[in-house]
């Protein structure tokens, strides 16, 4: 059976969800909306603010039941994330297109990172459990390492959760505990940028990434954490631990 996931509710994106169940009607199809109202009509709108059309719903080509009785299922969670980062990017979107521009807002990965005495917390991207309700097939795998030689005065340990989707590999979300020494945030920002640009785990073990003893190893904390994915991935567990 085929497992077709569409991001985007749009015309583009409806239109190609219906073509896929018409031409296997067995497919599994899910398309990710951004609110309650998919395959609406951007482009009727100057006719709902003139008056011409009167109820702005009638601007929907296809209801949610309409949809949904053809197979398709639509996945719409909304996400409050109030972050920073969101925000000037955002802001600074706001202002090139007040002048004129055509910017549009790239979206975000809730990439985050909290300090807490001597530790320091982050995450990218979904959770094992934010996965599954996105319609992947997620494994998780946990492993541990040095955040650098560990024959070099004050190495820590970082723990590093990798979630990827079993059946492509493709990369899907990572958290990360370590000493506020340990270069969390800048690990983190690592994986961040994988997601950014649809990588998959095993990608990660091709990047050139720095080292030098006080500070990393030939094989990076990032790097080793995605080794034990990939060598688990196919496991009948949702979440590994890897030492």
């Amino acid at each position: 059976m085929i497992n077709l996931l569409i991001i985007g509710g749009s015309d583009a994106g409806i239109s190609a969800a219906l073509r896929a169940r018409e031409v296997d009607g067995t497919a599994d199809v899910t398309v990710v909306v951004s609110d309650t109202y998919p395959n609406y009509s951007i482009c009727g709108i100057p006719f709902y603010v003139s008056g011409e059309v009167l109820d702005w719903h009638q601007l929907a080509h296809r209801t949610v039941e309409e949809i949904t009785r053809e197979g398709v299922r639509l996945l719409h969670q909304p996400t409050y994330l109030p972050l920073g980062t969101t925000a000037h990017k955002q802001g600074r979107i706001a202002g090139e297109n007040a002048l004129g521009g055509q910017t549009q807002f790239a979206g975000t990965l809730g990439t985050q990172v909290v300090k807490v005495f001597d530790v320091v917390v982050a995450r990218t991207g979904l959770l094992e459990s934010e996965a599954k309700r996105a319609g992947f097939d997620p494994l998780t795998v946990e492993s541990r390492s040095w955040d650098h030689k560990a024959y070099y005065p004050g190495a820590h340990h970082l723990c590093i959760r990798v979630t990827g989707d079993r059946k492509t590999g493709r990369l899907l979300g990572a958290q990360m505990v370590g000493h506020y020494h340990g270069e969390v945030a800048k690990r983190m920002d690592v994986f961040a940028t994988a997601l950014f640009h649809g990588m998959s785990i095993d990608d990660l073990n091709s990047l050139d990434l720095s080292y030098t003893p006080p500070v990393s190893s030939p094989w990076d904390p990032i790097q080793t954490s995605a080794q034990a994915w990939v060598r688990a991935q196919g496991s009948s567990h949702d979440v590994v631990l890897a030492s």
